[in-house]
């Protein structure tokens, strides 16, 4: 409870603050978030295709795994109707889902606030978490920017939205 109070507003403590835990609290193990980056190979077998985590993992903490999944089976759906050769369906699927990994993938480096998270961390990683602390201040005021950042967070908008001119405006002198 200590920690919760803690926490930057207090939505979440005035929420559980006479609350009682039925069990003890389970952690989940998440060895990494993965991104197979398929696109960039010069063929792939006509007939297979990657697809979901096979595709690209992430931490489920943010909850967006099934969403991009089941956007790249929009996405599949529409390649199929299209009735294009086999041979062009994977390397078709790989290209046009890219813009819509990016999103999710770009909070998914936020791990790396995690001194113990092993991978390539982003050169502007940094200014990524000092913006993203920035924004979530100003969304806990501005029940717009909230509202922006829920849509961006559930792949509703594409995380360029955080960093239009007019916001970043806002959210800059916060950092």
């Amino acid at each position: 409870m200590d920690f919760v109070k803690s926490l930057r507003t207090p939505t979440i403590y005035d929420a559980i603050k006479d609350a009682r835990p039925l069990t003890d609290i389970a952690r989940y193990q998440l060895p990494c978030s993965t991104r197979r980056h398929f696109e960039r190979l010069e063929s792939f077998p006509a007939g297979l295709l990657a697809i979901g985590d096979a595709l690209c993992r992430f931490n489920p903490v943010f909850g967006q795994g099934m969403s991009v999944a089941a956007q790249e089976a929009v996405l599949l759906d529409r390649l199929l109707a299209e009735d294009i050769p086999i041979e062009r369906l994977a390397p078709d699927f790989f290209a046009g889902i890219q813009s819509t990994i990016e999103t999710p993938w770009g909070v998914a480096v936020t791990d790396f606030v995690y001194p113990a998270t092993r991978g390539i961390r982003p050169p502007d990683l940094a200014q990524r978490l000092q913006y993203g602390m920035a924004l979530t201040k100003l969304a806990a005021q501005d029940p717009e920017v909230h509202l922006l950042t829920a849509e961006v967070s559930q792949l509703l908008k594409p995380q360029a939205a955080l960093r239009e001119p007019m916001l970043a405006a806002r959210v800059v002198p916060l950092m």
